[in-house]
């Protein structure tokens, strides 16, 4: 049956549009118009004025429900992940893979491949976050296994372009033709757990990379005599920034620096290592992370991912660093899906794309989450 949505404030990646109908048939939007007849065939829900916005898009998710992808390497891990997201208004993510061993990566990518043929689990590919990087700016990585990338294991990502999306490195301990030869096969490239210097960042964009991670964490940073990475991000007109506003892992005022430098070219990711159901230590590959105060935690006391969803730093944004609903959810949805390169079916709210959409009332929680059309219950959303 037709889904018809009427009478909602929608946000629709372009344009506010109030007092607006949005048509969905099956998994796809078919029309969004001010006015849509209603038919016998099709189920109406009358929103009243709530906020109608495409879902949330998270490109770095290490897990949720319970379940640490890089340590539950099956599908049953992707989807507990997947399940405690979606009721908080996520529907489409990247998993992602911390540093860990060449064997486990490929397994990563094997799990992470059968999901996205099978269309499972709101899968879009595979985030590689390590273990390229600079020992330095480890942060919650285990050192054991960070090292700089030899030819082969470059050439061994590049045969698998097709699963993985996107890849954290630092780009002083990775060659130039060795990150041109990732870009070149498809895969996204954002700099990271990085010590470089400003010379070192620059180099690095003009060989490809298009991307910072977690903004401020895990980087060299902005100061007079070297800007480092967080510099030469701010300094570029064209390279994209992540940012993690959980107000732990960045200061407000720090994410309002960065909007005000970088509108257009800044988006938001939980780098979520649980939610819905905190774990309060766990372990794996020799490697232990525990839960104090709200946050995850390293036991040499590093920042080990967020406690946060999506919608949790869609509304911190909004209600305490001032950017307007129509912006965030543009940070939340519309940006990830145009530096992924998907922004023809996700991201937006228009005919002939994903009906992957958020209700949120005038207080901005959740009232319900839509996923490829069909309507999560209200009993299993995220509700505040």
């Amino acid at each position: 049956m037709k889904k018809l949505f009427k009478n909602a404030t929608v946000l629709s990646g372009e344009h506010i549009l109030p007092q607006h109908s949005v048509l969905v048939d099956g998994d796809r939007i078919v029309n969004v118009a001010e006015k849509i007849n209603e038919s016998a065939d099709t189920e109406v829900i009358d929103l009243d004025g709530d906020y109608l916005m495409p879902g949330f898009i998270d490109l770095q998710i290490n897990g949720g429900g319970g379940s640490f992808f890089t340590k539950d390497l099956d599908e049953n891990s992707l989807e507990t992940i997947y399940k405690s997201h979606l009721k908080c208004g996520t529907t489409s993510y990247l998993p992602t893979l911390i540093s860990t061993s060449m064997e486990n990566i490929q397994t990563g990518i094997k799990v992470t491949k059968k999901a996205m043929e099978e269309g499972k689990y709101g899968v879009l590919g595979l985030h590689i976050e390590g273990p390229f990087f600079n020992p330095i700016k480890k942060g919650a990585h285990f050192e054991k296994f960070i090292h700089s990338p030899s030819d082969d294991e470059i050439n061994l990502f590049t045969k698998d372009s097709d699963t993985i999306k996107l890849m954290t490195l630092a780009p002083e301990v990775v060659k130039s033709e060795q990150i041109v030869k990732l870009v070149q096969s498809g895969i996204k490239v954002s700099a990271g757990h990085s010590n470089a210097s400003f010379d070192e960042a620059i180099e690095g964009f003009a060989a490809g990379i298009t991307k910072v991670t977690h903004l401020y964490n895990a980087m060299s940073q902005l100061n007079s005599r070297n800007p480092g990475l967080v510099g030469a991000y701010l300094n570029s007109n064209d390279t994209w920034g992540a940012i993690i506003v959980d107000g732990i892992h960045v200061d407000l005022a720090s994410v309002r620096l960065a909007y005000r430098l970088k509108k257009g070219r800044l988006f938001l990711v939980s780098d979520a290592s649980f939610i819905e159901h905190p774990v309060n230590e766990f372990e794996f590959d020799g490697f232990k992370i525990h839960y104090d105060n709200g946050n995850y935690y390293t036991d040499d006391d590093k920042l080990a991912g967020s406690s946060i969803s999506m919608h949790d730093a869609f509304k911190k944004c909004v209600d305490e660093v001032g950017i307007s609903i129509f912006e965030t959810m543009q940070m939340s949805s519309t940006f990830p899906a145009r530096y992924l390169g998907i922004e023809n079916e996700y991201g937006h709210i228009k005919k002939g794309y994903k009906a992957d959409l958020v209700i949120l009332d005038r207080f901005l929680d959740i009232k319900k989450v839509i996923k490829n059309g069909k309507v999560i219950e209200k009993k299993e959303a995220c509700l505040v």
